[in-house]
């Protein structure tokens, strides 16, 4: 196999629920990413849910799994005077440090940048925090809901009567740890040429706030706020062809009207082959449906009249189309639609991911082997596909698992 991309960068990581997802990536790309723990683990080896067929514990975590592959752990005390020294030595081996800390608590312990930077010039040193190393709010408390709140998607997310919304798992968390993983990366393109390292200051607001895309320029350029628009989007009628749709075992949605598929038109031929048209060929339901796009419905928005006299048939024309779509199964809408070219999607759980046959056409899912558990585990892949030096993953650590190994290296180097 050809080598991976990052061959030889060596990564000390002190990173919990954070930061993790970051040392992941630079991880599974070939970095040698060892990670420092306290004794008993970190918050993540005892976040729920766990391997079922042994007992909890902080090496059967599969929030730590997921997020923690392909590394090594170190277990070492750093309130202790022996636990920092051997975390500083290792830090100024590495080429980078990655962590997650509040402000000031990793310079409060002999770790902070300006410290190993003055004996080693070219680390690069990403420090991740909930809202970055400076500003009246760097030293308040975090995680990742506040993040959500703070980032601003939480007030975006749901139906218009609904309180705000959390979006699902930890997602202010995961941005951030993306966003420094570029960072990082880009980093050390400049320390490799100019051997001058850098601080990479990583705000998980700040990652967050980039997912509300234009919402924020909205207040800026027309004093607006964006509001949550729920299933509908910006339409505030229910629309044919366009939002979620009930089928025989879960959801479909659909979007025919935007621009990029076919026309609704080629729907209701796929409804008319089925049988399941009903009345849509009788005026004023048919002339609709040879027109309904997006300009038809701008053109309704400029007169108001059309639009009250079209909304009933619009309705109807939806009850058919949901009718139509109740009739089958998820996977069978998805893909006979998209032969027609039709725009839609099922809505998938986590067991649709899992069967998906795209998925597992592309070989996504990797096999890891557990020893200490005696099993084969499947995990999802990189999000991303290297030609010519390609992701390899390898099982998370158990908590200390190379202690010994790494710091008996640390001390030979010492003293060689």
């Amino acid at each position: 196999m050809a080598d991976r991309a990052l061959d030889g960068l060596r990564v000390i990581e002190f990173t919990d629920e954070l930061g993790s997802y970051c040392g992941r990536l630079l991880a599974d790309l070939g970095a040698e990413v060892v990670k420092v723990e306290p004794p008993g683990g970190g918050r993540e080896r005892r976040t729920p849910p766990f391997y079922r067929a042994v007992p909890p514990g902080p090496d059967t975590s599969l929030a730590f799994w997921v997020h923690n592959t392909s590394k090594k752990s170190v277990v070492l005390d750093l309130e202790t005077g022996e636990g920092r020294a051997a975390a500083r030595a290792l830090a100024l081996r590495g080429d980078v440090v990655l962590e997650d800390n509040p402000v000031g608590w990793m310079a409060a312990r002999g770790l902070g940048f300006e410290s190993l930077r003055a004996e080693k010039p070219s680390l690069v040193y990403t420090s991740i925090t909930g809202f970055g190393q400076t500003g009246p709010h760097a030293g308040y408390a975090y995680s990742d809901i506040v993040g959500q709140a703070m980032g601003g998607v939480m007030t975006l997310a749901g139906e218009p009567a609904d309180p705000p919304n959390m979006i699902y798992g930890n997602q202010a968390n995961v941005s951030a740890s993306i966003e420094a993983a570029q960072g990082t990366l880009l980093a050390v393109l400049y320390a490799e040429a100019t051997g001058i390292g850098q601080l990479v200051d990583v705000s998980a607001q700040e990652a967050l706030s980039m997912s509300q895309e234009t919402a924020m320029q909205q207040w800026d350029l027309q004093k607006t706020n964006r509001i949550r628009q729920g299933e509908r989007g910006s339409i505030p009628i229910p629309l044919p062809g366009a939002g979620v749709y009930a089928t025989r075992d879960g959801h479909l949605v659909c979007f025919v009207l935007a621009p990029g598929g076919a026309p609704f038109s080629e729907l209701v031929n796929w409804m008319r082959e089925k049988g399941m048209a009903a009345d849509l060929d009788d005026e004023p339901y048919r002339e609709i449906c040879d027109n309904l796009n997006m300009g038809f419905l701008t053109q309704l928005t400029r007169e108001p009249q059309k639009a009250v006299t079209a909304l009933p048939a619009l309705m109807h024309i939806n009850e058919v189309v949901a009718a139509f779509f109740a009739s089958l199964t998820s996977n069978e809408a998805y893909v006979d639609g998209q032969k027609r070219l039709l725009l839609n999607g099922i809505v998938s759980t986590p067991r649709d991911l899992a069967e998906n046959e795209q998925l597992r056409s592309r070989a996504w899912f990797k096999q890891l082997e557990f020893d200490y558990l005696n099993a084969l585990i499947e995990f999802p892949g990189a999000p991303y596909r290297l030609s010519e030096t390609p992701v390899a993953i390898s099982r998370p650590p158990r908590l200390g698992e190379h202690t010994h190994d790494v710091l008996a290296a640390l001390a030979e180097r010492s003293v060689s």
